[in-house]
């Protein structure tokens, strides 16, 4: 039994037993304090509202700064009011954010915390729990907790430009300078519309009969597309040693080549990746089509941000095979990946001899021997491929 209850209970027997008046004013005091209090307490969360604003997207490094506004629409201020926020650690240290604030009735205050953004990925801001209670302390009551934000940091990008790159194509595989362009009369099929297609190329009958916009595809005179397909197999990289730097640095490297092509080249650019999505909670293909634009580069970006790798091997060589077939004649396919495996040399030296121009690139920052051996072997077969031991070695690339 709460002890301030039975306090009351006794106080009331007493009362009652010797009919002491006193002791009835003491008692209708306490009761009316406790009924009151109680009262209060359970009327304060129907007019408290809350709101949290922060800014969905970062780069690393970036400072973001949480405000978290409460409003107090009703007549009788709180006494007390206990927050406790919870964040990631990669975004803040210690792993929460806590404050116990008092308001008065029709008030609005406004708290602000920052996080630092140390680590790409895709994180979760709260939830956020409200805890208070009535006067005497005597109940504390939670709340349903409010829901949580979501925020995106995007991987390291090396600005590859000036590092050193050739200027003309962050591989130049190609030699041709004229611009892609389509022979309006080779017409090859139809594709669903996607952001960046010109509308010039929609086929309006398909459109109206199926209520779906659709475009036209034709076979490229000249394709200066790119696609990078970016493996995330645990147990190849563990293969070579430690796995999360290799991992983080395939990552940053393709994050650059992307933001490179995209921007400065100003060439078509695809992204093909497998891994685990957070945002599914479950592994899925990534399969972004060569497009052009900065639009088309945050969407490349934000898929690295939040992807994370494979714990259980698939057929990395297999996607690649597939998705190919999808991909214009003469596209430059840059395959990032820990080591060049046999299957992979073998499923290389077919792209090439299938008219696509093929670039490797091996990440490992532990060992340079097993690296070099896959550069030897590829070479070999007349196979491009470069060695990225660190974020330093980008600007040798090309």
């Amino acid at each position: 039994m709460n002890p301030f209850f039975a306090f009351i209970l006794a106080l009331f027997v007493i009362a009652a037993i010797f009919q002491i008046d006193f002791f009835f004013t003491i008692f209708y005091l306490f009761a009316s304090i406790y009924i009151v209090s109680r009262l209060w307490a359970q009327r304060i969360f129907q007019n408290l509202h809350l709101s949290r604003t922060l800014t969905p997207r970062a780069f690393l490094g970036d400072e973001i700064t949480v405000t978290v506004t409460l409003s107090n629409h009703g007549l009788l201020p709180i006494p007390w009011l206990s927050i406790n926020e919870t964040l990631p650690l990669a975004l803040s240290s210690p792993p929460f954010y806590r404050q116990v604030i008092s308001m008065g009735g029709q008030s609005t205050l406004t708290l602000q915390y920052q996080l630092q953004a140390r680590e790409r990925g895709y994180y979760k801001i709260g939830p956020l729990h409200l805890e208070t209670g009535d006067l005497l302390g005597l109940k504390r009551q939670l709340t349903s907790q409010f829901a949580a934000d979501t925020l995106i940091v995007y991987p390291q990008i090396v600005p590859i430009v000036q590092l050193g790159l050739p200027t003309h194509s962050p591989n130049p595989v190609l030699s041709t300078t004229v611009p892609l362009f389509h022979d309006p009369s080779r017409l090859i099929g139809l594709r669903q519309y996607q952001p960046g297609d010109t509308p010039r190329h929609i086929h309006w009958a398909a459109t109206a009969a199926t209520g779906t916009l659709w475009v036209k595809q034709f076979q490229p005179a000249i394709s200066r597309e790119n696609a990078i397909f970016l493996n995330l197999d645990r147990e190849d990289y563990a293969e070579r040693g430690y796995p999360e730097p290799a991992i983080e640095l395939a990552i940053t490297t393709a994050a650059s080549l992307a933001n490179h092509t995209l921007t400065v080249e100003n060439l078509p650019l695809g992204l093909v990746t497998v891994g685990f999505d957070p945002l599914s909670e479950q592994q899925q293909t990534f399969n972004l089509t060569p497009h052009s634009g900065r639009g088309h580069l945050m969407q490349i970006l934000e898929v690295l941000a939040r992807v994370q790798r494979l714990e259980h091997g698939h057929h990395f060589t297999e996607t690649i095979r597939q998705i190919a077939l999808h991909l214009s004649w003469g596209t430059t396919i840059i395959i990032i990946t820990s080591h060049a495996s046999n299957t992979l040399l073998e499923t290389a030296l077919l792209l090439q001899r299938s008219g696509f121009a093929v670039t490797l690139i091996g990440v490992n920052p532990i060992e340079r021997r097993n690296t070099t051996q896959s550069t030897h072997a590829a070479a070999a077969l007349g196979i491009t491929m470069l060695e990225v031991r660190r974020e330093h070695d980008l600007e040798r690339l090309g």
